[in-house]
């Protein structure tokens, strides 16, 4: 079983291929299999509780022809990967999503059905349907907050090639050219201290209007934050 992404490396996949009655084998080099094989698994007899045999071969350069032979002519050949499962998106920014959140991807790739994607309408998609940030709709500095919010205080891992590209999006749009995107979207520590600074003038601007918030909330650095030139640093 050709298995280049590693996904049969989850603890509950593992489980649920040995409950089935698999004994599951890694193959890594061929002296070391060959040896576990003859001794533990083609000695078994039939009546000894021997279990069907899965041989996994892993890493980017998985081929079936560095089994041994007497093992491949009776074997049943099965491939599993990222491009397999999302053959729509972009397997190099898959590899960067947590395994954790593939289900969610799958469901959103079953109801949304998406038509071949390039590399940045896969990190569009992901980032809306998986993290339900959708760069558009973050107008203003209560829209941004909103977002940020939810994605420190769940902590929500977010691969770092999206949080760039959300901070292309919004730059793109003319939005928040003050604000220190490039440390409060992937730092949750920058962004709770942007918070704590920024919070009193937010609370003052209440009854104020809108641009009157906005240029007040940019520009009311305390000194853990600056900018230089179009880029965010702390002290």
């Amino acid at each position: 079983m050709a298995d280049p992404d590693a996904l049969l490396s989850e603890e509950t996949i593992l489980q649920e291929i040995q409950t089935r009655g698999f004994e599951l084998v890694v193959y890594e080099e061929p002296i070391r299999f060959r040896y576990l094989y003859e001794s533990k698994l083609r000695s078994a007899q039939p009546g000894d509780d021997s279990k069907e045999v899965v041989v996994l071969l892993r890493g980017e350069e998985t081929n079936f022809v560095k089994l041994p032979y007497d093992i491949l002519v009776g074997a049943r050949k099965l491939e599993f990967g990222l491009d397999r499962l999302f053959p729509q998106m972009n397997r190099s920014i898959l590899k960067e999503l947590d395994r954790s959140l593939l289900d969610t991807l799958d469901q959103a790739q079953a109801i949304y059905m998406p038509h071949q994607l390039s590399e940045n309408a896969t990190k569009d998609f992901i980032l809306r349907h998986v993290f339900e940030i959708a760069p558009e709709t973050i107008k203003t500095p209560s829209d941004l907050l909103r977002n940020l919010l939810r994605k420190h205080y769940r902590q929500q891992n977010i691969p770092a090639s999206l949080d760039i590209w959300l901070i292309q999006m919004l730059r793109k749009a003319n939005r928040f050219s003050d604000w220190p995107l490039e440390k409060i979207i992937p730092e949750r520590e920058a962004f709770l201290a942007f918070l704590q600074e920024r919070w009193p003038t937010y609370l003052n601007s209440l009854g104020t209007d809108q641009d009157t918030f906005t240029r007040e909330l940019a520009t009311s650095y305390h000194p853990a934050f600056f900018r230089s030139g179009r880029t965010a640093v702390r002290a």
